[in-house]
């Protein structure tokens, strides 16, 4: 063999070895440090199975959790990233509340110079996060609820509409029509019309920005993987189609507004107030605000600088948080309440006594219905919508059982194996809204569909004002029954980060 030759192959192979070595040494890592793990592949650690897509991750991880069901925590490689899963509620309640200073953040830095359609709450970091946060808090406190319901209720109006004449039904597909009119008329100012033209291009767009191709799905293995060399690429949590579309929404409804002093009880007018201002008007202050943890002191201190396409950064995120996740929420909730007529009957009564009280379905009579909003919740329990939590740590911390964690090493909650845990919830696969009553005394933090502590969800009660609403809205006016032609049990959509079923759930509508 010709001696260049010959050389060059010597360098190929040292370069394949040490690639190779380094991959195996990653893979030591928790055996080291004595924390149980499933042994790993190379490059592909314990996620092999996602890879293939032969489970979503939030099943991979419920069955390794499965398999140490004594253990308070359990080494698993994300790839070639070591992570620590936390099982143990207490631990939880150190890395989301108490101890929240060492794990602030979800772990995916984007630039937001190269890329602000990215700078969210969500990917924002450490004090640039908690400015913002406290910032835009104010937009979802009780004052400005109120402010938004009559936009949601009109949309009620329209979700009737569409069921008559119905027998039976495929309502996810309806409840994702309102909830994107509901997001289209709150976030955007829009009056979308997916329920009447679901075909429109609002729709389109607004399902494209959570849609799980294997091109997206390869480019979120990198960026939660491997963060550095996906910054390095420029990747983007959104496709340029969607953002050219939301962002030409955005600045054309911005631009109408400031020309014509329009103005209308929307998230992106408050936005606009928050651009003009540096700070969002607070109304009111009301007990249920309290989670929003808002410092007035910071609230007017400075002017807040805040661009059109950091405006639509934070408008998608509410389009992709909300649309999937409370869509999702409402139609598993309808499909327990379908399996127990009893519950549902429970339900409508409740719904009938607080309309009658208030004169009509008002968002005053939404926030006494509790006992919807328990079932709501145990709907989202029992299915984990969200099926994971990421924190970052951002200093070397220890727990209190002497395990240790690195600065920029990563903690993952399996939300679906912690949601079925029979010591936080007995009988886990029956549906009982009672667990929520508040004399029950469920676990502080073993109930995360909206996350909790500093993190958690901002749009947390409007999601719930939104769902509750919707739900009422349809019992007022129907029974609902699972058809027979939903075929049954249920299974995940592995390609969707939601908990998502692969089958048509479909039902049997009878007018009240």
């Amino acid at each position: 063999m010709d001696p260049v030759n010959t050389t060059l192959f010597a360098v190929l192979f040292s370069i394949i070895g040490y690639v190779v070595y380094q991959a195996w040494k990653i893979n030591q890592y928790w055996k080291e440090r004595g924390i149980p793990h499933e042994k790993p592949w190379l490059f592909f650690g314990n996620a092999l199975p996602i890879f293939l897509m032969q489970k979503s991750q939030g099943q991979h991880l419920e069955d390794i959790c499965k398999k140490y069901p004594k253990e308070e925590v359990i080494g698993y490689y994300d790839f070639m990233k070591p992570t620590l899963l936390i099982k143990d509620v207490e631990m939880i309640e150190k890395i989301l509340i108490k101890d929240f200073v060492y794990f602030t953040d979800h772990g995916f830095p984007v630039d937001e110079e190269r890329n602000p359609l990215d700078s969210n709450l969500f990917t924002m970091t450490g004090k640039r996060w908690k400015a913002v946060r406290n910032k835009l808090s104010p937009i979802f406190t009780t004052g400005k609820l109120r402010l938004m319901f009559d936009s949601i209720s009109e949309c009620g109006d329209l979700l009737v509409k569409q069921l008559e004449n119905c027998d039976e039904v495929e309502m996810r597909d309806v409840l994702g029509r309102f909830a994107m009119d509901v997001i289209g008329s709150c976030a955007f100012g829009l009056e979308a019309k997916n329920l009447e033209q679901p075909e429109n291009e609002f729709r389109k767009m607004g399902t494209a920005a959570f849609e799980m191709t294997f091109t997206q799905f390869i480019k979120f293995i990198i960026m939660s993987s491997f963060p550095a060399l996906a910054k390095w690429l420029n990747f983007s949590f959104h496709r340029s189609d969607v953002t050219e579309y939301f962002s030409g929404i955005i600045r054309d409804t911005i631009k109408y507004r400031r020309e014509n002093g329009y103005k209308r009880n929307d998230f992106l007018q408050l936005m606009m107030q928050l651009q003009d201002k540096g700070y969002v008007e607070m109304l009111t202050k009301d007990p249920d605000d309290d989670y929003l943890g808002i410092d007035k002191n910071e609230l007017s201190t400075e002017k807040f600088e805040l661009s059109n396409d950091q405006v639509t950064g934070q408008a998608l995120t509410f389009l992709t948080a909300g649309f999937e996740g409370t869509t999702l929420s409402m139609m598993y909730t309808l499909y327990e309440l379908s399996k127990e007529p009893e519950i549902q009957e429970k339900v409508r009564q409740e719904i009938m006594e607080q309309v009658k009280k208030a004169g009509s379905l008002s968002y005053d009579a939404i926030r006494e219905m509790t006992y919807l909003e328990q079932c709501i919740k145990e709907a989202m329990r029992k299915n984990s919508l969200v099926q994971m939590l990421f924190r970052m740590c951002t200093k070397d911390y220890t727990f209190p059982n002497g395990v240790q964690i690195k600065a920029n090493e990563q903690v993952i909650v399996s939300l679906i194996s912690l949601h079925s845990n029979e010591n936080y919830y007995p009988e886990p696969e029956k549906f009982k809204p009672e667990r929520y009553d508040p004399d029950n005394g469920l676990r502080h933090c073993s109930f995360l569909p909206f996350g909790n502590g500093p993190r958690i969800c901002i749009a947390m009660r409007f999601a719930m004002l939104e769902m509750k609403y919707c739900i009422a809205k349809l019992l007022m006016n129907y029974r609902f029954r699972i058809s027979p032609k939903t075929k049954e049990p249920l299974t995940v959509n592995v390609k969707n980060f939601f908990t998502s079923p692969n089958e048509k759930v479909i039902f049997t509508i009878n007018k009240v």
